[in-house]
């Protein structure tokens, strides 16, 4: 039975969600885990907390504990949270579209649309976040690690998944 339903999918479609869940995932990691920038072995930091060594032991604190908190930090944050909803609305539309409206080409726009905003929110998060000065000093772009980089690769692919949607609605369409 399961099958069958999958046969009457386009591909564009199966391949659009497959795109959107991956980029998820990889926004997920990014957007959660502490490793945006480095210094050194010493200290880490994320959009949410900043780790470092203290007498051989991790040390976190989270930006929000602090008396003041730097516009840029919480605006980066701010875009990396419309990105995960715009994913997360994007993957349950996808699971509408294929299983429940299989005829509705504007859900294909609308998902379409979805990813863009993902893509795009996750991709000026990250610009405003290596564009961060604080008191003249700006981030040195060698400590860029690898969750700053997952949320970059997140975004690439939800513009991608975008495009594969809106070329699928062109395709249904004609």
């Amino acid at each position: 039975m399961m099958a069958d339903t999958l046969a009457t999918i386009p591909p564009m479609i199966i391949g659009g969600s497959i795109i959107t869940t991956v980029s998820f995932i990889l926004h997920i990691i990014g957007f959660s885990t502490t490793y945006w920038y480095t210094i050194g072995d010493l200290v880490h930091m994320g959009l949410w907390k900043s780790c470092f060594q203290s007498n051989g032991v991790e040390v976190c604190k989270y930006f929000t504990d602090a008396p003041v908190r730097d516009a840029q930090f919480t605006a980066a944050g701010v875009l990396e949270i419309f990105a995960l909803v715009a994913f997360v609305a994007a993957l349950v539309c996808s699971l509408y579209e294929m299983f429940v409206l299989k005829e509705k080409g504007i859900m294909f726009v609308v998902i379409g649309l979805l990813n863009f905003m993902a893509g795009g929110h996750a991709l000026i998060g990250t610009i405003v976040f290596a564009a961060i000065s604080s008191g003249g000093i700006m981030l040195d772009p060698s400590n860029f690690h690898y969750s700053f980089g997952l949320c970059i690769v997140g975004g690439i692919g939800g513009i991608f998944s975008g495009i594969v949607f809106i070329l699928a609605w062109r395709w249904v369409r004609n």
